[in-house]
């Protein structure tokens, strides 16, 4: 099996007035999408903000393609070249043409090379006839297709993607789920996504990993986890449940 693209080892981090979260261990392998789930305050965005090196781990490492993540204490900017990054709020410059958002990342690479990846990644996510247009005049499903390339322009080991498509209509998000695992396979990648609706985890997750009361509680297939999951709270993420008194099964 290749090496993984990210590896979690004992991470921890605590805020100094708020919760303490845990992760423990876990890994990505190329060309895999794995999505993060949990309740609101479990921890899935503290995740993000330690990938991205937004925060220091108070224990433990996190390291994208072999190399500890370098945070703001060595980094004056963020390495986008290592994680790829979706917000929940688009980042896109609306006066710019659509070719020029996806290659923004790009403008120390020879205008040919530039050129021939805006437009791979534009036939990717089917925008090759917006390429001349501003984003100011896109859908909100065709802008989140340019953050999304504009994401994945320089070829970073891993995708983040932090509940960016939560506004959208379900046959246009199904749509990019689907055009986003294509090209994390074509390229090898990996990609870590928090999406809040469990059928699109079904839909597009080669893994899943729960998020419980601060730790990283279960990490398995789709399939797995629905058939066995650690805690009622767990099963209570994909699907209503009923509770009954444990002296029932007695009965």
């Amino acid at each position: 099996m290749a090496d993984p693209l990210v590896t979690i080892e004992q991470l921890t981090f605590h805020y100094a007035d708020g919760p303490n979260f845990a992760f423990e261990k876990a890994a990505i392998y190329p060309g895999q999408v794995v999505v993060l789930v949990g309740a609101s305050g479990s921890g899935k965005s503290t995740l993000m903000r330690l990938l991205r090196g937004e925060l220091d781990p108070t224990s433990g490492t996190v390291s994208i393609a072999g190399t500890p993540v370098e945070t703001r204490k060595k980094r004056l900017v963020l390495d986008e070249s290592k994680a790829g990054w979706v917000p929940q709020t688009e980042e896109l410059m609306p006066m710019l043409r659509v070719e020029q958002n996806i290659g923004y990342h790009l403008l120390r690479w020879e205008e040919e090379e530039r050129s021939a990846r805006v437009e791979e990644l534009a036939r990717a996510f089917h925008l090759l006839p917006l390429l001349k247009q501003r984003t100011s005049t896109l859908s909100g499903g065709q802008r989140q297709r340019v953050s999304i390339a504009k994401a994945m322009a320089g070829r970073p080991p891993v995708l983040l993607m932090d509940e960016s498509l939560a506004q959208l209509d379900l046959r246009t998000k199904t749509a990019i789920l689907l055009d986003l695992k294509d090209q994390v396979r074509r390229e090898g990648s990996a990609a870590l996504l928090v999406l809040h609706d469990p059928a699109d985890a079904q839909l597009v997750a080669d893994q899943v990993w729960v998020m419980h009361d601060g730790i990283l509680a279960q990490q398995g297939t789709m399939a797995e986890i629905l058939k066995f999951p650690i805690a009622y709270q767990v099963a209570g993420l994909f699907w209503h449940i009923n509770l009954v008194p444990a002296h029932w099964a007695q009965i």
